[in-house]
């Protein structure tokens, strides 16, 4: 064969021949670098191609996360699970983008996921309960948070419960798991509900403002209020932590169909809800880190005291808490014949929950 080479101008190719006198003979040594650099590049290509396939079989799609929205219901360090996950880029980890919105009241927060606004809703147990017992498809797929978080604070001068009669107190709203708190709490105090003046105010914030201005005598707040309202010299008249009844008050929730249909994005939720719940039990740092920004707090004390508090109380995994769920029947269903005898498993589903049990999920976190 002729040696030479081929130019090329656009669409003109030429053949220049070259005599064997000018040909360069490259020595042995570079071709040998030049091998290992081939070998070299095919190799590390490889590795890439591994890495990339194992990255796209464990999280999904790469470059198209999942859109959704999801809610949370208030200012309170219970709530928390929600923004670990959406601030620590947890929800990311597990292929979907999550717009969280703060939704107020379980009646809102129901009516917005049953109206297709949000996909994903997490609060009390409360409403879900109530919505589901009147034929609605609501259903409770986890609980990262199984206590009541609240405690009743009053203006100094009122030194025990039975002094709230005649008196005004604030609560979120009516319906939801407030509307539970103070019930149960004057069922032990032996308080009626017709001797206390209830007020639906809002949120934590707007509530602490009325009883340090005097509008209420008394409201129903969880850390970081609690603290704040202690340290301006308020009373606190109970803990409801501390009573005898159990309840889920922070839960995640959907409807059914969207389970169904979408048991892949649910199961990915659950996911990354669960994780969020073992960061909080488990590293103080990052989750003191997403208190601060979400709470707006800046003194130290109050987040170091606020994180303590709501700490030692996430449920990892995050189960429901049954017993519970039975309390919150029972007493509903004194007056609400739509509750009355219901068993809490017709308001639950953990089938999400058991299968990445069986596939060892939350022991691999704890691994870690």
């Amino acid at each position: 064969m002729q040696n030479g080479i081929e130019l090329t101008f656009g669409y003109c190719r030429a053949f220049v021949a070259v005599p064997d006198s000018m040909r360069i003979k490259l020595p042995e040594v570079i071709l040998s670098t030049q091998r290992q650099a081939l070998r070299v590049t095919f190799l590390h290509s490889i590795r890439v191609l591994i890495i990339f396939s194992f990255l796209w079989l464990n999280c999904g799609n790469l470059y198209a996360a999942d859109k959704i929205v999801a809610d949370f219901g208030g200012l309170g360090a219970f709530q928390s699970t929600s923004w670990v996950a959406k601030d620590l880029k947890i929800f990311d980890k597990y292929g979907l983008d999550v717009d969280l919105v703060m939704i107020t009241g379980g009646a809102r927060s129901v009516a917005a996921l049953l109206g297709g606004s949000t996909q994903f809703a997490t609060g009390s147990a409360t409403t879900p309960l109530l919505a589901s017992a009147r034929s609605s498809e609501i259903v409770i797929i986890a609980a990262a948070y199984n206590h009541f978080p609240f405690s009743f604070v009053s203006r100094p001068e009122i030194k025990s419960p039975k002094e709230l009669r005649g008196k005004k107190l604030a609560i979120l709203n009516f319906g939801g798991s407030h509307d539970l708190a103070y019930q149960l709490a004057f069922r032990e105090w032996g308080l009626k509900r017709q001797e206390v003046n209830i007020i639906p105010l809002g949120d934590q914030p707007t509530r602490l403002a009325a009883l340090l201005a005097g509008t209420v005598d008394a409201t129903i707040v969880s850390m970081p209020h609690l603290m704040m309202a202690v340290k301006a010299g308020y009373r606190v008249l109970g803990d409801m932590g501390e009573m005898r009844v159990n309840f889920s008050q922070s839960t995640a929730y959907l409807r059914r169909s969207y389970l169904r249909d979408n048991r892949d994005i649910a199961k990915r939720f659950v996911r990354a809800y669960s994780e969020a719940a073992y960061v909080l039990r488990t590293d103080r740092q990052r989750s003191l880190t997403v208190m601060a920004k979400r709470l707006r707090i800046e003194n130290q004390e109050i987040l170091n005291a606020t994180y303590e508090d709501a700490a030692r109380r996430f449920t990892f995994p995050p189960r429901v808490n049954m017993a519970g769920m039975k309390d919150t029947l029972d007493f509903f269903g004194e007056k609400n014949a739509e509750l009355k005898g219901r068993r809490p498993e017709e308001f639950v589903d953990e089938t999400l929950l058991d299968e990445l049990e069986k596939e060892g999920f939350f022991k691999s976190l704890a691994k870690h």
